[in-house]
């Protein structure tokens, strides 16, 4: 298994979030899972806003932006 590579996020304001389609928002999640999927594409992202890194769906086909799932700010890959 390859090294994992961490994609730093965007910040996204919180005034700019309100106006982003929130059906296209993912929630990243801060702790690995016990069962991961093996159909979607799964990365880690930082968050440019308190650098905890993300486990994400990079999947533009899913979502575009996300929400930290340390401290809650709004960023883009």
């Amino acid at each position: 298994m390859g090294e994992a590579t961490v994609k730093k996020g965007t910040k996204i304001t919180r005034e700019e979030a309100k106006s982003l389609d929130r059906t296209k928002m993912g929630v990243g999640i801060t702790k690995a899972p016990e069962v991961e999927g093996q159909e979607l594409y799964v990365g880690l992202v930082e968050c440019p806003w308190c650098r905890t890194l993300n486990r994400v769906i990079l999947d533009t086909n899913y979502y575009v932006w996300w929400t930290c799932g340390g401290c809650g700010g709004h960023y883009r890959n």
